[in-house]
């Protein structure tokens, strides 16, 4: 780290924001030295992508350029055997590599793919039956792309929040650099939601460029800022939601009540509440269940019937710690995160594990309904992104944000 600033400036001493600041789209400033990454945008047996200014086909193999390709014109690369084959807009093929890349001189280059657009150059790698798309460009330009996906659509007023965001994405991505091998990242919520270019506003590209190569740290090193939508009334301590983390002194429960308002009452996942009737329930846990255990167990319950649905211990911060699953025979005690996965609906996540559960009962003692009422969205972990929006709005700056919910850390420059 080159130098470090302790994110102080009192917690609850700020000068209010009189006004909306104006939003002025910036650009990244032409000397600055910024890392290049890859993430892998798409992963399928075929990829159609096309550009909005003409590029070269380059065999990564031979070094040599294949082809150029007009703007405008779509090519089309599929797996062939152990290596891929690209075809012109005509259906030609226009040559075979286990390696290709997309590139062009013009920097206002936007290739899409798969119906999003994106900056820099492509990089297209075979693994097992697919092809694996790989989008490099440089880190900033790469955050412009995931801020706005994972704290929202924000106002003008919220520019400090879109800022706090911005340090905790690229404290992220510095950490975890290199996590795979032929990428850094995936697009998706198992590292950050990337959509490219085609996911950037004026708000967070202002955000990422104003804080442009600025991370948190602790001990001189990036710590592991993680955030999420919404904690409810009170964020939890790491080693409580995941017990292979150990005790962690930035990532601590914290109350978010500021003078007698809880900071992200705001959110539409602040409170809720969903209903199932007995059948749907026994439905979706045993479905579910094999999420987490062995695949030789789901088998003994097909024939048994749900009986009971219980908290056997909560957290410091009232989330389930324990939940315990029970069959006419056998019971199941799983995590408060794993009874998440398990009581969701097809592809969504239960909103949190700040729950309770009413459960009205058959004359036979079977489960007739089931009402889950619960608070905040996400795991609970770090910073709360609706509460960030409204510190935003009362004026708190974005140091202050991160310093409210990552306790000790230090605002670091890493380039």
């Amino acid at each position: 780290m080159k130098s470090h600033t302790i994110l102080f400036c009192a917690l609850f001493s700020f000068t209010a924001i009189g006004c909306s600041p104006t939003i002025t789209t910036r650009s990244l400033p032409d000397n600055a030295s910024i890392p290049q990454v890859k993430i892998l945008i798409q992963k399928t047996p075929t990829v159609s992508l096309y550009a909005n200014a003409a590029f070269a086909v380059k065999d990564n193999i031979s070094g040599q350029d294949i082809g150029y390709v007009s703007a405008e014109q779509r090519i089309e690369l599929r797996r062939s055997k152990d290596k891929i084959e690209v075809f012109d807009a005509t259906g030609k093929s226009i040559g075979v590599s286990s390696s290709f890349s997309m590139d062009t001189k013009s920097t206002s280059i936007r290739f899409s793919v798969g119906g999003n657009s994106y900056r820099g150059s492509l990089l297209l790698l075979p693994e097992e039956d697919k092809i694996n798309v790989i989008n490099i460009l440089d880190m900033e330009s790469y955050l412009m792309g995931v801020v706005r996906n994972e704290i929202g659509n924000l106002m003008p007023d919220q520019l400090e929040a879109a800022k706090a965001q911005a340090v905790a994405a690229r404290t992220y991505a510095v950490r975890y650099k290199n996590k795979y091998k032929q990428y850094d990242y995936v697009s998706d919520v198992n590292d950050q939601v990337y959509e490219g270019a085609s996911s950037e506003s004026d708000i967070t590209t202002r955000a990422v460029i104003e804080t442009i190569g600025e991370i948190a740290i602790m001990d001189g090193k990036p710590i592991n800022a993680f955030y999420f939508s919404t904690c409810g009334g009170i964020t939890a301590n790491v080693q409580e939601v995941w017990k292979s983390s150990a005790p962690t002194a930035y990532l601590v429960s914290i109350n978010n009540e500021v003078a007698g308002k809880n900071l992200c009452e705001d959110s539409p996942n602040y409170r809720w509440e969903l209903n199932w009737t007995g059948d749907e329930i026994e439905k979706l846990i045993k479905e579910n269940l094999k999420v987490v255990i062995p695949q030789e167990e789901v088998a003994r319950i097909d024939n048994q019937r749900l009986y009971n649905l219980a908290v056997m211990s909560r957290d410091s911060s009232q989330r389930v710690k324990e939940f315990k699953i029970g069959f006419t025979k056998d019971s199941f005690i799983v995590s408060g995160e794993q009874a998440r996965r398990i009581l969701r609906g097809e592809k969504y996540i239960l909103y949190s594990s700040l729950f309770r559960l009413d459960i009205m009962r058959n004359p036979d003692g079977t489960i007739h309904s089931v009402k889950c009422r619960g608070a905040g969205f996400g795991h609970g972990v770090g910073m709360c992104q609706y509460s960030a929006r409204t510190m935003a709005k009362q004026g708190y700056t974005y140091k202050q944000i991160l310093q409210f919910f990552y306790r000790g850390a230090e605002l670091g420059k890493s380039y």
